[in-house]
């Protein structure tokens, strides 16, 4: 011991490492024989009595580090009671009186610290330590042992209540240092809580308000994160924390209320607004008429939104205390003394409501009637008869405007105090608001306002929303009255011209949709469906009478159909127009019928991102009836054109069958899997749920290659079957390896490409989801694969059918990789290996976006396909090495397809391992881009425009060869500079400047600023905003950028 305490007092400040070694052994030594902290006092014992200070200074901090860090369990009271002595007989010492101070708040901590030791201890900070003369460090210590003390013995403190406050104030006098004063601030609120500070109340007002404002500003980097809020917040709490501070805080707030300062105005009212329920009504009532001065020069002339919004703020947290005050009655009444003037200036500035002051009175007259219910009955009974009285009276439509914007505040202030329509119950049912003796001559206002012709529709748009703001008070209209509301809202969506008034009209009917869906039901719904043609015919007059179009009405019924019971309804009904109007439409005239069904899947959309739980119900009610719709056209006798034949409706419908299937269960996913097949495999078409099931004259055979070529379209919907499927979910086939084959042998042999990608997108999802602990391994590998190749290298062969082969070969590559399966890893290398194979090489080349690419309509999380983790950045570890050695090895007409591969797999890849493997790729990069391929350009291009961001040094090392040939791909001249490589390259120069330092662009600034001048000039407008700021970038390119 005594050899450990020597090394560590000896060291000198060069030898902090041999001092801190020494403190741990001290401490671990200590730690595990506590009887030896005796053993470390004694042997401390001639460097604490030193002549020198720095000597006593450090054997302090030795045993105050000890004590921090000691397992206080192990020391008993006896001893602690004997450190406690001798610190506190030591702070007479000033040299050690930090260190003491740390020591002190150890002890302090210690479960055998007493509350006599307490006593003795805090007397004697109190008594011997001159805090503010001492160091921050020294000062914090004194403060963190104050709220020690505070927090566990507060109670052996309070017969020394007068003293301690006292002595705290001494302390605290004088502090500058935030990191203190955010703790000081803490520990004033704890005194004031804890102790008597009757004798002391101005002194620690004083010495606590001398702080505010707080003007503190943060220096740059701060290490310990303090701002300027924190402190504000810590002074508001502590001025907010007695009533006995009311007397002397309020009128030096108010005092600087009055000052220029826009931060003290803030901070002064934000305190009152925090001080005003603790001081209560009787401090406020003799400042009443001061804080409104105050407050109404911050909202009747404010200087910014934030101020006056906190000018509000606080006038209704006043409000609302001064109705919490005894009230005398009449004009002695606090509330009626405070109201009165405010009352008589707000409303001689609305005499003149379309004055700029009129809208500030209203904000102050709807703060204070938020307040409190006799504020708001106060308010109301004396200003709302004069407001009607002035409206009817006036005949300026600005006017009446300007007054209807204040009856919307009080409805708004209503809506508030007294609640809305869907709240839950907290507020006092006993209390209505007095808005309820003028509701008839509200509801004629703003129906007048409605209906009024003039050409000034900000009047009309108030009545719209002072309609809405009726309804939505609690327990005020009728039934009847919100039914009458809710048909001004429809006609004014169905017919009024105006944009806004139809918008707000709309958003009305959605809000109310979603807390009374019975009334929209009622009232709504049947007016737009009315307004839907059912027939070719209808769609004609319509555009005779300039009624609005069906597009414009389904869109209105998205916004407010989402509510279940709403959906429930609007289903059978779109179900029944898509029904009549596919008699008559044929493929030419589908956008109504597309129109019809994308608002059902936009509506499912919505829900489903709502997480809404009647998604599964759909699965019986709708999914079925939609394929129906679709299957049925294609086995008529006549196999007539029909709307429903139409491929963006099979989309449609394959997208809502797709969110409905994905929100069931696998039971209920089995069921209608089940349904589905005997449909598209066995041709059963009696599982439909519709009436016309026995119309069919031909069978429906959709997977065989010589099927009609709308049963062969048809597949995309059994595509979205299979892919919504859960991993779980049981394909009803007895052989799924047979059933395979046979899908893919149709894909390959059909003339029809729709047919053929469903079915490839369906036996790729099969693979995926179905290959569970690889029981399809060896089918895939051995069978499935071989016989792709075979047709793929069949050059006897229709070109078609190869093509056909290698796009199955792709997507069933896709689900591997997916999947992480090596198979995958195989089948990308044998995708290289066609690269070289005339016309087919390309098609291989393009398939690799295919492969990493993400899709939204299959193989997705959404639908339950297996992809594993970071399957990409295994993909691109397998691949990139490949494709570099064929690039290096091959010949030149097939070097393309290796860098169109390469771009494709760069553009799918996260950026971060892009960036990290990318060195020896940036060579085969700049190669591509003299290439005539314009995809492959652009693809590079944006490739490039990355690395420029995010790897500028890494760019840095290619300017020479990239920024001229970046230049160059600007050239309309050239056939291969399409629009989008122009475009693409210009972006890519006007990284440049941004991210590169100036010396390595400096030699091309001259020559890339003339040749701008040309694309300044370009035909297409895209391409020479793109070349203005890019020249704007390389322009203002100057020497202070070096340092980038």
């Amino acid at each position: 011991m005594d050899r450990l305490i020597s090394t560590y007092i000896l060291a000198q400040t060069d030898s902090q490492e041999q001092a801190d070694a020494a403190i741990q052994d001290i401490v671990k030594d200590v730690g595990t024989n506590p009887s030896k902290l005796l053993s470390l006092v004694q042997g401390l014992g001639e460097y604490l009595t030193s002549d020198e200070a720095f000597v006593r200074s450090k054997a302090t901090a030795l045993l105050s580090t000890t004590l921090s860090t000691l397992d206080q369990s192990k020391v008993n009271a006896s001893a602690v009671n004997v450190l406690v002595e001798f610190y506190c007989d030591r702070l007479t010492d000033q040299a050690c009186v930090p260190e003491l101070l740390k020591g002190l708040l150890a002890l302090s901590k210690f479960d055998k610290f007493t509350g006599t030791d307490c006593a003795k201890a805090v007397k004697a900070v109190l008594a011997f330590v001159n805090v503010q003369t001492y160091q921050q460090t020294a000062r914090h210590y004194v403060f963190m042992f104050f709220d020690s003390v505070i927090d566990r013995h507060s109670q052996s403190l309070r017969p020394m209540s007068s003293d301690f406050v006292f002595g705290f104030i001494q302390c605290l006098d004088g502090e500058k240092d935030p990191r203190n004063l955010l703790l000081a601030f803490t520990l004033i609120k704890k005194i004031i809580q804890e102790f008597d500070i009757a004798q002391h109340v101005e002194d620690l007002f004083e010495v606590t308000f001398c702080y505010f404002p707080i003007t503190f500003r943060p220096p740059p980097d701060d290490p310990y994160g303090i701002t300027s809020e924190h402190l504000k917040i810590g002074l508001r709490d502590c001025l907010s924390a007695t009533p006995y501070f009311a007397k002397f805080a309020l009128p030096l707030l108010l005092e600087k209320l009055s000052s220029s300062s826009g931060s003290a105005k803030k901070d002064s009212m934000e305190t009152i607004a925090a001080c005003a329920p603790v001081y209560g009504s009787s401090a406020l009532t003799p400042h009443a008429e001061e804080i409104w001065s105050g407050l109404q020069n911050e909202i009747f002339h404010a200087t910014g939104d934030e101020l006056e919004q906190v000018a509000l703020n606080t006038l209704q947290v006043i409000t609302t205390e001064l109705s919490m005050g005894v009230s005398m009655g009449g004009s002695n009444d606090p509330l009626e003394k405070f109201l009165g003037p405010i009352i008589a200036d707000c409303m001689t500035q609305l005499q003149k409501p379309e004055l700029k002051l009129a809208k500030p009175s209203g904000k102050i007259l709807k703060a204070c009637a938020m307040a409190s219910d006799p504020a708001c009955t106060s308010i109301t009974l004396s200003t709302v008869p004069t407001l009607l009285s002035q409206y009817n009276s006036s005949e300026q439509s600005t006017r009446k405007k300007a007054l209807l914007d204040v009856l919307l505040d009080f409805l708004d202030a209503s809506k508030v105090l007294y609640g809305s329509v869907g709240q839950s119950s907290e507020y006092d049912t006993d209390f209505v608001t007095p808005l309820l003796a003028f509701k008839d001559r509200f509801f004629q206002l703003f129906t007048n306002a409605i209906m009024s012709s003039n050409e000034y529709s900000a009047l009309r748009l108030a009545g719209v929303k002072g309609l809405h703001g009726m309804i939505l008070l609690r327990e005020f209209l009728s039934e009847t009255e919100i039914s009458y509301a809710v048909q001004y809202f429809v006609r004014i969506v169905l017919e009024d011209p105006d944009v806004e008034l139809q918008e707000t009209a709309l958003s009305s009917l959605a809000s109310l949709a979603l807390i009374m869906p019975g009334v929209v039901r009622s009232m709504a719904l049947p007016a737009f469906f009315k307004m839907l043609p059912t027939s070719q015919n209808d769609m004609e007059v319509d555009t005779v009478v300039q009624r609005k179009s069906p597009e414009y009405i389904l869109n209105a019924v998205t916004k407010i159909g989402l509510e279940p019971s709403l959906f429930a309804d609007i289903v059978p009904q779109i179900l029944e127009k898509i029904n009549l109007v596919s008699q008559e439409f044929d493929s030419s005239n589908a956008t109504y019928p597309l129109s019809l069904l994308t608002t059902l899947l936009v509506l499912l959309r919505a829900k489903a991102e709502l997480g809404h739980s009647d998604l599964p119900q759909y699965l019986d009610q709708l999914a079925p009836r939609l394929i129906g719709m679709c299957i049925l056209p294609t086995v008529s006798a006549e196999d007539i054109d029909h709307v429903m034949k139409s491929s963006e409706i099979l989309e449609v419908v394959a997208g809502i069958t797709r969110v409905i299937m994905i929100h069931v269960d696998t039971s209920a996913q089995n069921e209608f899997v089940k349904a589905i097949f005997n449909i598209f495999v066995a041709g059963n078409l009696s599982a439909l749920s519709t009436n016309m099931s026995d119309a069919h004259q031909v069978p429906f055979t959709p997977l065989q290659s010589d099927a009609r070529t709308s049963q062969q379209n048809a597949c995309v919907l059994f595509a979205t079957v299979i892919d919504g499927c859960r991993q779980q979910t049981l394909l009803p086939v007895d052989n799924l390896q047979q059933f395979t084959g046979s899908l893919v042998e149709v894909a390959i042999t059909t003339p029809n490409t729709t047919q053929r990608t469903a079915l490839s997108k369906a036996v790729a999802t099969m693979l995926n989801k179905f290959n569970k602990a690889n029981v399809l391994q060896e089918f895939i590998s051995q069978t499935l694969i071989p016989e792709l190749h075979s047709r793929i290298r069949q050059e006897q062969a229709l070109f078609e059918q190869r093509e056909a082969a290698l796009t199955m070969y792709i997507w069933i590559t896709k689900a591997m990789v997916l999947s992480t399966n090596a198979i995958g890893y195989d089948m990308a290398g044998e995708l290289m290996n066609v690269f070289s194979v005339p016309r087919l090489g390309k098609v291989a080349a393009d398939g690799f976006n295919l492969v990493i690419g993400e899709q939204e309509d299959v193989l997705t999380k959404e639908t339950f396909a297996v992809i594993r983790l970071l399957y990409k950045q295994r993909f691109f570890n397998h691949c990139i090495p490949v494709l570099v050695n064929g690039f290096e090895n091959s010949a030149d007409e097939v070097r393309h397809n290796f860098l169109v591969a390469l771009s494709h797999v760069l553009r799918n890849i996260p950026k971060q391992v892009l960036l990290t493997e990318l060195p020896p790729l940036l060579p085969m990069l700049v190669h591509s881009l003299s290439f005539p391929d314009p995809e492959l350009k652009a693809s590079t291009i944006e490739t490039f425009q990355i690395i420029t961001k995010d790897a500028p040094a890494l760019m840095a090392e290619h300017l020479s060869t990239l920024t001229p040939l970046l230049v160059s791909l600007t050239n309309p001249s050239d056939p291969a500079n399409t629009m989008k490589v122009r475009i693409a390259a210009l972006k890519c120069l006007a990284a440049q400047p941004k991210s590169l330092p100036f010396t390595a662009l400096r030699p091309y600034k001259t020559q890339v600023l003339k040749e701008l001048e040309r694309s300044l000039d370009d035909r297409k407008r895209p391409v020479r905003r793109e070349a203005v700021e890019c020249r704007s970038q390389w322009f203002t390119l100057s020497g202070s950028i070096a340092s980038a």
